[in-house]
């Protein structure tokens, strides 16, 4: 008869914890390259959106910037009765390439990515929808000076995200 020794093989409970300290190992290298793609994403989004707001401000200086004398633009027009009093507001949807100031029709439509040429552009008219909006808001703040607004919204997963960039236009031809 052959004497069986307990020291041979591996036991049931050996292999039990030898599988869950590998399983919480294998857990938190699953976890931590999901963090790092969560984190890639939001970066790339929020230099997106950094571009675009960036883009709304230029967008605004390049259409006053239109006008042979900016006193003809109509946010800085000292002309009774004002087309902007001091204090007003207004919200525009504004594309790369527009010349005038265009209203938004439906709040916060999303931008669309165009690749119709070499570049995608974000534009309002042609494209796939994207996740990004842009709202341009003008106040006149006084008879030489409008503060303008730029804010980029977008969500992901349930939460949703905004970027607010602001600057000062002032009359001073």
């Amino acid at each position: 008869m052959m004497k069986i020794s307990k020291k041979n093989g591996f036991s049931l409970i050996g292999i039990i914890v030898a599988t869950f300290i590998a399983l919480v190992g294998l857990v938190a290298i699953l976890t931590l390259a999901n963090i790092s793609l969560i984190g890639a994403t939001t970066s790339k989004n929020k230099l997106i959106a950094s571009g675009l707001a960036q883009e709304g401000i230029e967008i605004v200086r390049d259409i006053r910037a239109s006008h042979a004398n900016w006193v003809d633009w109509e946010w800085y027009s000292t002309t009774a009765p004002l087309i902007h009093p001091i204090g007003t507001f207004e919200e525009y949807c504004i594309d790369y390439d527009d010349i005038v100031l265009v209203n938004c029709a439906v709040a916060d439509p999303p931008l669309r990515l165009d690749f119709a040429g070499l570049l995608g552009t974000y534009q309002y008219g042609a494209g796939d929808d994207t996740i990004f909006y842009r709202k341009v808001t003008l106040t006149r703040k006084g008879l030489n000076e409008v503060k303008v607004e730029v804010e980029v919204g977008w969500a992901t997963k349930g939460q949703t995200h905004t970027l607010i960039v602001e600057d000062r236009l002032w009359n001073w031809k």
